[in-house]
C-alpha cells in the first residue's frame, strides 16, 4: 500500500503542478467537478499485461473513485492466444469487460475477423463500440454507435469515434470484411457532430486515425477539446494542446497509458490536463486477472512445437524468406510473395517453432492463392506491391530482386532457366494482397483453400529443422 500512496501523491502532484497547459493558466482555481480518463490504444490482445494495468486501474480508482477507462481501438490482433480462441476475441473482450473499460474506437483491426465476429464482441462488451465515420446499411447487423454522451460527477462528456481511411477509401483490414460497409474520412464527417458541443460539457474525440491526421483535425475543429488517440502507435510523451485541443496517444501494446483530467466550473471546461503512466514498471499484478490470463494461455495445442530453428531470426525479411518458401513448395508455384505489414514480430529466436510462433508471426488467416501471370505482369505486381507496402519490397521466394529507378523498375534473377518477361508463372501470394494490388494476372486465381499459417506449419513440419540466418533476397 505504500507503493500505492506512493504513486498516487506522484500523480496528483504532476498532473495539478507539472503539466498545466494555456487553459489551465488561465483558470480560477475554484473547480466544481474533475473528469478523470485513463486511455490505452493498439493493444493487440497484450493479455500478458492486464494483470498489471489492472492492478494500476484500481489504484488509480482508490484517488478517483469515477475513473473513466477508454481504448482508442485495435483491442485484438496479435496474439494467437487471443486470436485463436473460440470464440476469437473472447478473451481481450472478457479482460476488458474486468478492467471496467467504458468506451472504445473502432480500429481497422476490429474489422480482421470480419462484420459478424465485431458484432459478436459488441454483444460480449459492456462497452460501447464507436465509429461515426462507418456507414452501415439497415440489412446489416451491426450496432456501432458514432457517439455516446457519458454523465461523470454531473458532467455530460460527449464521445465521437473515427477510423482512419486510407486512399482506397477503406482502414487497414482485408476489403472482404470490409464489403458491407462504406467509409469516409473524418476530416470530412467531424462537422457533423459539432452538435454535440449544446449537449455536452465537453466533446472527446476517440480516435484511431493515427497522430499525424489528428493535428490535423485539431487544427481544423478547434471546438474539439481533447482528441483520445491511436493507430499509429506514437508514445505522446509530454500531451500538450494543438490549436486548443489537447491530444494524446499512449504508444501500444499496453506499455503505457495515459490519465487525462478535466476540470469544470459552473458546468465550463476550464483545465485541461494529461500525464503518461508506465505500465509495464508498475510493481503489483491483480491476482484475479492473473488466474484468467493463465487460464486462456494455457493451450496445448498453441504450445506445441513443430520445428527448430537452428539460428535465430534477427529480422522480418529472414521470416518473410521462411514464409514464401512455405507458400512455393507446398502450392507448388514459381515465385511466392509476402507483404511486410503482414508480419507482425520483429525476430523469433532460436529452439523450438511452437504454433503460437507462427501465429504471432502472421495473425490474419489469408488464403493463398496461385495465379498464372507473365513475366512482364509479375514484375508489375512487384513494384505495386512495392508502392502497397509504402516503399518496402514484398519478401519473395524463388528469386531475387532489386527495384530502382524510385521504384519505378526491378531486376530479377532466378537460379536456372534466365527470367523471362514472356514466359508464363506460376505466383503464389496471400487474399490480401489479391485484393489490394493491382494484378494483371491471366486468370482469376486458384485458391489453395490453405492459409498462410497452415502451409507455414506444414511446410515446418516436414523440414523440421531450419536456419534462415542472413538470408536476403530484395533490395
Amino acid at each position: 500500500m505504500k507503493n500505492y500512496l506512493f504513486l498516487f501523491v506522484a500523480l496528483l502532484f504532476a498532473v495539478f503542478y507539472g503539466c498545466k497547459t494555456k487553459t489551465q493558466k488561465q483558470a480560477s482555481t475554484a473547480v466544481e467537478a474533475e473528469v478523470n480518463i485513463l486511455t490505452v490504444n493498439d493493444i493487440h490482445a497484450d493479455i500478458d499485461k492486464f494483470p498489471r494495468f489492472a492492478a494500476l486501474v484500481d489504484s488509480l480508482r482508490e484517488v478517483y473513485p469515477d475513473l473513466l477507462v477508454f481504448s482508442a481501438g485495435d483491442n485484438r490482433t496479435g496474439n494467437p492466444v487471443n486470436d485463436q480462441y473460440n470464440p476469437v476475441n473472447y478473451p481481450m473482450i472478457n479482460l476488458m469487460n474486468e478492467v471496467g473499460f467504458d468506451a472504445c474506437a473502432v480500429g481497422n483491426h476490429e474489422w480482421d475477423g470480419g462484420i459478424d465476429a465485431l458484432e459478436e464482441d459488441i454483444k460480449r462488451a459492456d462497452f460501447p463500440f464507436l465509429c461515426a465515420n462507418v456507414f452501415i446499411p439497415d440489412s446489416v447487423n451491426l450496432d456501432v454507435e458514432s457517439h455516446v454522451i457519458i454523465e461523470n460527477q454531473g458532467v455530460k462528456l460527449g464521445v465521437v469515434g473515427m477510423i482512419e481511411v486510407g486512399h482506397d477509401g477503406i482502414p487497414g483490414a482485408h476489403p472482404q470484411n470490409l464489403n458491407k460497409v462504406s467509409f469516409k474520412n473524418a476530416l470530412a464527417v467531424m462537422p457533423e457532430y459539432q452538435f454535440l458541443k449544446v449537449h455536452s460539457d465537453a466533446l472527446v474525440l476517440l480516435s484511431h486515425c493515427g497522430f499525424e491526421d489528428d493535428v490535423e483535425l485539431a487544427q481544423t475543429y478547434p471546438w474539439l477539446d481533447v482528441i483520445i488517440g491511436g493507430h499509429s502507435h506514437t508514445l505522446v510523451e509530454n500531451p500538450k494542446e494543438y490549436n486548443g485541443v489537447l491530444i494524446t496517444q499512449s504508444g501500444s501494446h499496453l506499455n503505457y497509458a495515459t490519465l487525462v483530467t478535466l476540470k469544470f466550473k459552473e458546468g465550463k471546461l476550464v483545465e485541461k490536463n494529461a500525464i503518461v503512466l508506465n505500465v509495464k514498471e508498475f510493481n503489483h499484478e491483480k491476482p484475479e486477472i492473473q488466474a484468467l490470463v493463465d487460464e486462456f494461455n494455457n493451450s496445448p495445442v498453441l504450445n506445441k512445437a513443430i520445428a527448430v530453428a537452428k539460428t535465430r531470426f534477427n529480422n522480418r525479411e529472414e521470416i518473410g524468406c521462411m514464409m514464401t518458401d512455405a507458400f512455393r513448395v507446398i502450392s507448388r508455384a514459381d515465385f511466392a510473395f509476402q507483404n511486410t505489414g503482414g508480419i507482425r514480430v520483429n525476430y523469433l529466436e532460436e529452439g523450438p517453432i511452437t504454433v503460437k510462433d507462427i501465429y504471432s508471426i502472421d495473425p490474419f488467416n489469408n488464403e493463398i492463392i496461385v495465379y498464372q501471370m507473365t513475366g512482364a505482369q509479375v514484375k508489375h505486381f512487384i513494384l505495386n506491391s512495392y508502392r502497397k507496402n509504402g516503399g518496402y519490397p514484398s519478401y519473395v521466394s524463388g528469386m531475387t530482386y532489386t527495384i530502382g529507378d524510385e521504384g519505378n523498375s526491378v531486376w530479377i534473377e532466378t537460379k536456372g532457366a534466365p527470367f523471362s518477361t514472356k514466359k508464363l508463372y506460376k505466383v503464389a501470394f496471400n487474399s490480401y494482397m489479391a485484393s489490394t494490388i493491382d494484378l494483371r494476372a491471366m486468370d482469376e486465381g486458384r485458391s489453395t483453400f490453405k492459409t498462410s499459417e497452415e502451409m507455414v506449419i506444414e511446410f515446418l513440419k516436414k523440414r523440421k529443422k531450419v536456419d534462415y540466418q542472413g538470408v536476403s533476397r530484395t533490395q
